[in-house]
């Protein structure tokens, strides 16, 4: 799990070489089964291959195979429900991460996934609730940089583009943060028109992936086709992605 929560490729290959090996040791044990479908969500999430359909598949194999093996697993749950993202059926992730927190009222990472599916479906509300409830439970989380993110879309879901770029900004300076996390602070300076500061975070962007664009980010993050979701658009647009 270390292995898994520093999010780079070569580490996630890593942790499915483990996740492998314990299964070929002990073939029911589900959280093994959890793992090795979070490298593969991890792997179609920042797109690692050039494969991303294979991973989405495989994502979704090994989830449904760690609940088979143990239905109470919060983490069985936990890693199913997060593979309906990767398909953009955001809502069909509800009702296994609510499973994942309603067996372990201290999931940290449950809530924190059932924050970030409610920022993308725009309740704001919900998605704020969440993630203060995930912070608090968990304040040094590996995904602890994907929390602060959710509350920067959260903000920006709301119109305050202002306080978006100040968690933006926290999420992206927060160790493990991914590039798509640095992408959400070029949206968040651009839509604050502070292009400074959104210049600065896109040559981060840049220097880490040159292929990033925006079909990448909305694959991931798969908000539906509003006002904001052009307006962000308009933001990638401007600075190149």
């Amino acid at each position: 799990m270390h292995t898994l929560h520093r999010f780079n490729r070569q580490d996630n290959l890593a942790a499915q070489a483990h996740f492998e090996h314990a299964i070929a040791k002990e073939p029911r044990f589900a959280r093994a089964h959890a793992g090795l479908s979070s490298t593969w969500f991890q792997s179609a999430f920042l797109r690692y291959s050039d494969n991303p359909a294979r991973d989405v598949e495989e994502a979704r194999r090994f989830g449904e195979r760690s609940v088979e093996l143990d239905p109470l697993d919060p983490f069985a749950n936990f890693a199913m429900g997060r593979t309906f993202w990767l398909r953009g059926n955001v809502e069909d992730s509800w009702p296994w991460l609510d499973r994942s927190t309603a067996l372990c009222p201290n999931y940290a990472q449950g809530f924190y996934a059932r924050a970030w599916a409610d920022t993308i479906a725009e309740r704001e509300q919900a998605g704020t609730e969440s993630v203060s409830l995930a912070l608090s439970l968990s304040p040094l989380d590996p995904f602890r940089y994907a929390m602060l993110a959710t509350r920067a879309l959260d903000y920006l879901i709301q119109g305050d583009t202002e306080q978006a770029a100040v968690w933006a900004d926290r999420a992206a300076r927060s160790p493990g943060a991914h590039v798509l996390i640095l992408l959400i602070a070029v949206i968040a300076h651009a839509l604050n028109n502070n292009r400074h500061r959104a210049a600065a975070w896109c040559a981060e962007v840049r220097a880490r992936r040159t292929d990033l664009t925006q079909a990448h980010f909305f694959s991931s993050f798969p908000f539906s086709d509003g006002t904001l979701r052009r307006c962000m658009s308009k933001a990638l647009s401007e600075y190149g992605f």
